[in-house]
C-alpha cells in the first residue's frame, strides 16, 4: 500500500505503537495526535527547524537542574583559557603606549600579540558580544553592550594600529590597546564566573532543602493496614504513619498520637515543637520520640516546603533595586560614552589636525567608559550574599523589599 496516498486525518490511532513506523514522506499537518503515546517514538533524524512553536506554553516547563554556569557558556573554562592567552599579550605589549618593566619585545612579537588577541577577542569576548546582541535586539543597551563596546573598539583600533604601523608607513607610530583588551576581557570573565558560581551555590542550597523530604511514606489504609509507598503516590486525604526519628513526608494534621517535632531546618526554630491531635505538621520536619498518624493536607507543589523553594527561586531570578539602578546607569553611560567619544574625536581633529590622534583619543574614551566596578560589584555582592544566606538558612523571599528599621 502506498502510504503517501493515505488520508491520515480521519484515522484513529489509539493503542498503536509508532516506534517502528517509518514517517518519511507522510503529511502530519492534518493528523490528530490526541491520545497518542509519544514516549517510545524515536526523534533521531527529525528536522525540527520547520516546526511551529508559536502558541506553546513554556511557563509550565520544569527548568530545575539547569546548570547556570552554561548560561553564558562555560565561564570557568573560558576564563582560564583566556587567562593563558592574556599572559603573553600582557608581557609582549605596552600599556597605553608605555613599556612596562616586566614587558619584553623581540623581533616578530607583534605578530604573536595580534594572533593571540584575535583568538582572545572572539573566544573570551563571545559571551559579552552575544549578551550585547540580545540587549540591542530588546532595544535596551546595558552592561553587556557597554563591555562589548569597550573590547570591540580596543580590538578593531589595535588591528588598525598594527596594519598602519607595519604596512602603511614606517614613520607612523600609532598606539595599540591589546594590553587593555586582554585585561578587560579577563577581569570581566572572572567577575561573571564568580557571579554564576555564587548563583549556582544558592541553587545547591535549594536542592538541599528538596532533599529534606523522604523518598517514601508509610500509608495507613481504612482497614488499619500499613504499606510503604513512593512519596509521589501519596495524595491529599491519605493518612500516613510517622515513627520516632523519621522525617514527616507531607504537610498534614495530626489525627492520633503525641510527639515533639524538630522544624529547625524549615523555620529556624531550634527547640522541638510539641504536636498533639489537630495540630499542623510540615513536610520535611523531623519527628521526635512519639509515633503519630498524619492526615495529608499538602503534597508536591501544594506543600509548604515546595512553596518556600518557589519563593526563594523567584527571588534569585528577581533583580534587586541596586541591580536595577546599575542597569539604568549602564544604559545611560553607554549613550554618554558614545557622545563624549564622538565629541573628543571632533575636538582633537580640529586641534591636532591629525586623524590618528583624534581616533586615539576617541578610542581611549570608549575603553575607559567600560565600568569594571559597576559591572561586577553589585551583581557579585548580591549573588554572593544570596548564596551565603541560603547556606546558613537565611532565605530571601523578595529582593525588592524595603529595609524597615
Amino acid at each position: 500500500m502506498d502510504a503517501s496516498k493515505l488520508d491520515h486525518s480521519k484515522m484513529n490511532h489509539p493503542g498503536m505503537d509508532h516506534s517502528n513506523m517509518k514517517h518519511e514522506g507522510m503529511d502530519h499537518s492534518k493528523m490528530s495526535h490526541e491520545g497518542m503515546d509519544h514516549s517510545k517514538m524515536s526523534h533521531e533524524g527529525m528536522d525540527h527547524s520547520k516546526m511551529n512553536h508559536e502558541g506553546m506554553d513554556h511557563s509550565k516547563m520544569n527548568h530545575e537542574g539547569m546548570d547556570h554556569s552554561m548560561h553564558m557558556g562555560n565561564l570557568k573554562q573560558k576564563f582560564f583559557i583566556s587567562l593563558i592567552l592574556a599572559v603573553p599579550i600582557i608581557l609582549l605589549s605596552p600599556m597605553m603606549g608605555v613599556k612596562l618593566p616586566f614587558s619584553f619585545i623581540f623581533n616578530g612579537s607583534e605578530w604573536v600579540v595580534l594572533v593571540l588577541a584575535t583568538i582572545l577577542y572572539f573566544y573570551g569576548g563571545m559571551p559579552f558580544l552575544k549578551g550585547a546582541k540580545m540587549e540591542l535586539q530588546n532595544k535596551s543597551p546595558a552592561m553587556m553592550t557597554l563591555i562589548s563596546l569597550g573590547i570591540s573598539v580596543a580590538y578593531i583600533y589595535s588591528v588598525y594600529a598594527f596594519i598602519a604601523t607595519k604596512f602603511l608607513s614606517s614613520r607612523i607610530m600609532i598606539m595599540d590597546f591589546f594590553w587593555e583588551l586582554a585585561t578587560l576581557i579577563v577581569i570581566m570573565l572572572l567577575g561573571h564566573w564568580i557571579e554564576m558560581n555564587a548563583l549556582s551555590n544558592a541553587g545547591n542550597a535549594l536542592q538541599k532543602m528538596a532533599e529534606l523530604l523522604p523518598g517514601t511514606a508509610t500509608v495507613l489504609d481504612p482497614n488499619g493496614n500499613t504499606r510503604e509507598v513512593d512519596l509521589k503516590a501519596v495524595h491529599i486525604g491519605n493518612k500516613v504513619v510517622v515513627k520516632a526519628g523519621e522525617k514527616i513526608p507531607t504537610d498534614g494534621i495530626v489525627t492520633s498520637g503525641k510527639t515533639t517535632v524538630n522544624e529547625s531546618m524549615l523555620t529556624g526554630e531550634a527547640i522541638g515543637v510539641s504536636k498533639n491531635i489537630n495540630d499542623k505538621v510540615i513536610g520535611g520536619s523531623v519527628n521526635g520520640s512519639g509515633t503519630i498518624t498524619v492526615e495529608v493536607t499538602g503534597t508536591g507543589e501544594s506543600g509548604y516546603l515546595s512553596q518556600v523553594m518557589q519563593l526563594v527561586s523567584n527571588a534569585q531570578r528577581e533583580k534587586s533595586k541596586a541591580e536595577t539602578i546599575s542597569d539604568k546607569v549602564a544604559k545611560l553611560l553607554f549613550y554618554i560614552a558614545l557622545i563624549v567619544g564622538i565629541m573628543a574625536f571632533i575636538v582633537w581633529i580640529l586641534v591636532a589636525k591629525d586623524i590618528n590622534v583624534a581616533l586615539e583619543r576617541m578610542v581611549t574614551v570608549l575603553i575607559i567608559a567600560c565600568p569594571h566596578a559597576l559591572g561586577l560589584a553589585i551583581p557579585l555582592v548580591t549573588a554572593r550574599s544570596t548564596s551565603l544566606g541560603a547556606k546558613n538558612g537565611l532565605l530571601i523571599k523578595k529582593r525588592q523589599a524595603d529595609v524597615v528599621s
